[in-house]
């Protein structure tokens, strides 16, 4: 028999955990709301982003409803669920959250903070050294990206498309491998989730013409542009989902 290592688990894993734990003991019953994000988070003494990713995972697993401008939910359990435990999970024999919610994600909000390091300066790079060819390329993707979002897409293959081809322009295969995979990283469950719960019809629109200005600086060659307007788009995105679930004693932004 193989040894496996032991993995520790992430802290919106141990969170999340915490709270189904509560859950169970009855502290949060079937139906009522849990208490404000602000509030939750103090209780727990953890940021209100590791917060929101654990709480995403506890609705992957069905143990609570997200409901925007209202709250977290704990959901009423079908006859014979254990408590803290879905209800789908019971019926197939299935087990763990672990298993439900694919342990080996990365924080979603890593993922985008290490984004907002590398891919400016790919982008920048992709500025200076671009072929004609692989600007067309970039320009088409731009045009599938903002149809796909004016559609309102849940996602949109055109944005990862988008920034791939970026990474590629840069002349720079180790660069484009590490943007690769983190978009990898940001395609797993929870990441989609997240995407679906915060990402709103506004954040779609004003997302083309963040991508609209990216293009236009690397089409034009201006690398300290491309590197701004990259910065730019990334930061309003890790912004938008570390927008409040609403509730008392929340506010936007914080």
């Amino acid at each position: 028999m193989s040894i496996q290592p032991i993995r520790a688990p992430r802290l919106h894993e141990r969170i999340a955990q915490e709270i189904a734990q509560l859950i169970a003991a009855g502290t949060f019953k079937p139906g009522t709301r849990l208490p404000a994000e602000r509030q939750l988070a103090q209780s727990l003494k953890v940021s209100r982003s590791s917060l929101r990713e654990a709480l995403s995972a506890l609705e992957l697993q069905g143990v609570l409803e997200i409901r925007l401008g209202s709250g977290a939910y704990v959901r009423r359990r079908a006859a014979g669920t254990a408590p803290g435990r879905p209800a789908d999970a019971a019926a197939d024999g299935g087990g763990t959250p672990a298993e439900v919610t694919a342990e080996s994600e990365l924080s979603p909000f890593d993922v985008l903070r290490a984004r907002r390091i590398v891919e400016p300066e790919a982008a920048a790079l992709a500025a200076r050294q671009a072929t004609p060819a692989q600007r067309a390329a970039l320009a088409q993707a731009f045009e599938r990206l903002a149809t796909e979002m004016r559609a309102g897409q849940a996602h949109t293959p055109a944005d990862r498309e988008f920034h791939l081809l970026i990474a590629r322009a840069s002349g720079n295969a180790a660069l484009a491998l590490v943007v690769e995979q983190l978009w990898q990283q940001g395609q797993g469950p929870l990441g989609q989730r997240m995407e679906a719960l915060y990402v709103t019809r506004g954040r779609k629109r004003d997302n083309i013409e963040e991508h609209r200005a990216i293009l236009e600086a690397v089409v034009t060659a201006h690398p300290a542009r491309a590197r701004q307007a990259m910065r730019r788009h990334l930061l309003a995105a890790e912004r938008q989902r570390m927008r409040t679930l609403g509730g008392a004693g929340t506010s936007p932004g914080s």
